[in-house]
């Protein structure tokens, strides 16, 4: 994927969290900032992931890219439209 995602930052920060947390059971929430890996959402989850972003927001989305921007706040600094830097931490 070379492209962003063709949603603001906060709409897919929100999606995000609310795929995630439909998935894992979190008892304090997704937290934004952390690694994708401390939560325990392991690669086979991030690769369903990519899938549904894909059809979600009709536009490619490599899983890799899930590895290379390993939490939540740098995959959407990464690849929401507006560019906007994470709010909640930034890169891991």
């Amino acid at each position: 994927m070379d492209q962003r995602l063709p949603c603001d930052a906060e709409t897919l920060r929100r999606w995000m969290v609310s795929y995630i947390g439909s998935i894992l059971t979190l008892p304090d929430g997704v937290p934004t900032d952390k690694t994708f890996d401390s939560y325990g959402f392991d690669s086979v989850e991030a690769v369903v992931m990519s899938s549904v972003l894909e059809e979600e927001f009709s536009t490619e989305v490599d899983p890799v890219q899930l590895f290379e921007h390993p939490s939540i706040d740098a995959f959407v600094a990464a690849f929401a439209s507006d560019g906007a830097q994470a709010t909640h931490g930034g890169d891991v």
